[in-house]
């Protein structure tokens, strides 16, 4: 998401819209070869910093929303299953040039974690509302609503 929106400081989002003009351009350059390429964009994960970096005993809520996210995030390894499952799939080539979620991913392949669990979906609107302390509300919305990428993209500060 930070190439969307502001998050953390002006190098992490410069480096993350960066990341998918590149997938973008050389997506666009090099499917006639087939070489394919995207650009991945995991969820909230559980580096060993941002574990580190924010206390369960934060009263900030804006840190206190990031640590639940994290919390409930996917673990490093997560990436790279979405990574084996594109290097697996024969028609990679039609997802070139794009951005693909982990949690998208996911879904299409199958992947879970080590423990078999599914990381937060940060497209879910009751993983969303949760997140906000709508814990009640979460409860009520289907976990099949999503915000869409379409969505997304015109949310975004870019225009």
């Amino acid at each position: 998401m930070g190439g969307l929106k502001y998050y953390f400081n002006v190098a992490y989002g410069v480096g993350k819209a960066g990341c998918d003009r590149m997938a973008s351009d050389c997506g666009h350059e090099l499917k006639i070869r087939g070489v394919t390429m995207v650009s991945l964009w995991p969820g909230a994960v559980k580096t060993e910093y941002m574990q580190e970096e924010l206390s369960p005993d934060d009263t900030d809520p804006m840190r206190m929303s990031l640590r639940k996210m994290v919390d409930r995030g996917e673990t490093i390894e997560f990436s790279g299953k979405a990574v084996v499952a594109l290097a697996a799939d024969k028609n990679v080539i039609s997802k070139t040039g794009r951005i693909v979620l982990t949690a998208d991913l996911s879904r299409e392949y199958g992947f879970l974690e080590d423990d078999g669990s599914k990381p937060d979906d940060m497209r879910q609107v009751s993983n969303l509302l949760a997140y906000q302390g709508h814990t009640w509300l979460s409860c009520l919305v289907p976990s099949f609503i999503r915000i869409p990428l379409w969505m997304m993209h015109q949310g975004s500060n870019k225009f």
